[in-house]
């Protein structure tokens, strides 16, 4: 039992960050409106409320995400608990990692009372609504307000005081590591530990990463589009550039999958490209600050980004970057000769009799 969640312990952590996701999509979009409106510290103007609706989402991302991995594990029971816990986790300083943990731990202890506690008919029924969840949050409050949180805590601030501390170059090579696996696998499990840490650091309140995901996510599909149409238009089939115009909306929606038909058809090539183009991309947006408070949105997020001329920068170069290499390595289409055009027709010929 237990064995099967640490198994399907990836499914369950990106059930929690499923259901996260828009939690944080909200407040950063309420928090952006409310630096758009202006005077934020005046009570009852739009900017206030929309500045306070937009912190109000980013508090309860943690326990939506708590909640989420110990629904995951152990269906309803562990909603509640993983509400409180999280909550916590988030008063301690705890942060992503506690949350994180401790919805798993709620999951577990649920999985096991649910096989080891023996109730009569009676008490059945309060099982799932009264029994479960208050055992497993008591053990939950203590693991989180005593165990681990304390600990969790210093090294949430370790870990911040070193990204805020980073030199120029190291920031780069920090965006470069992270570009590099957003790209790698073009939205599979590396790119999905990649979200998990750049949603890690958004907990915080570090935005940086999430606009160096972003950027990076969009530059694969651009980078092929600009290779396929651009930069070298004849070593492309007529059917690879209708995929490249397909590929420049999806890369528009921020979605990282519009490069995996070209990936496919030459992975030797374009797999090496489009890491690197995500990397420098990541890189770059790290090096100059640009940050952005949602974790998607692709082109519609431009307008929430601090600096959104840099962004498109970072964005483009990295694009390039892949383009110009797939175009550089890419070999030509070899080109029928007149006797094999007519061998194939002659080929086709169907000769009847009579």
């Amino acid at each position: 039992m237990i064995t099967d969640v640490f198994k399907n312990l990836k499914r369950h952590l990106m059930s929690g960050i499923s259901y996260m996701i828009p939690v944080i999509v909200i407040g950063g979009f309420l928090t952006a409106m409310g630096r758009l409106c202006g005077s934020v510290d005046v009570q009852g103007t739009p900017g206030y409320i929309f500045l306070q609706a937009g912190s109000a989402a980013f508090a309860i991302m943690i326990p939506v995400i708590t909640a989420g991995i110990a629904y995951s594990i152990s269906g309803k029971p562990g909603i509640a608990p993983g509400v409180v816990v999280g909550y916590l986790s988030t008063q301690v300083k705890a942060g992503f990692l506690g949350g994180v943990i401790c919805g798993v731990l709620i999951g577990i202890l649920i999985l096991l009372m649910q096989k080891y506690f023996k109730v009569g008919k009676a008490m059945k029924s309060m099982m799932p609504i009264v029994i479960l969840p208050v055992l497993s949050g008591i053990v939950g409050v203590f693991v989180i307000m005593v165990a681990i949180g304390p600990p969790l805590a210093a090294l949430t601030n370790t870990i911040v005081n070193f990204f805020m501390n980073l030199s120029v170059g190291s920031r780069f090579i920090l965006g470069f590591m992270l570009g590099c696996m957003t790209g790698f696998d073009m939205g599979g499990p590396v790119n999905k530990i990649c979200f998990s840490v750049v949603t890690a650091f958004a907990a915080e309140g570090i935005w940086g990463p999430a606009a160096g995901k972003n950027a990076a996510a969009m530059a694969p599909p651009l980078g092929m589009a600009l290779s396929a149409l651009v930069f070298s238009p004849k070593k492309y089939t007529a059917e690879e550039r209708e995929d490249a115009k397909v590929a420049i909306a999806m890369s528009a929606c921020q979605v990282t999958e519009g490069a995996l038909p070209f990936a496919f058809r030459d992975p030797k090539r374009v797999i090496p490209a489009v890491t690197i183009g995500s990397g420098i991309a990541h890189g770059l947006v790290l090096t100059w600050y640009v940050e952005v408070p949602v974790l998607h949105g692709g082109i519609f997020s431009v307008p929430l980004v601090n600096y959104p001329l840099l962004f498109i920068a970072a964005l483009l170069i990295g694009a390039t970057v892949t383009g110009l290499i797939v175009s550089i390595l890419k070999p030509a289409i070899p080109v029928q000769t007149n006797e094999e055009e007519g061998e194939e027709e002659i080929g086709e010929l169907e000769i009847k009799i009579g």
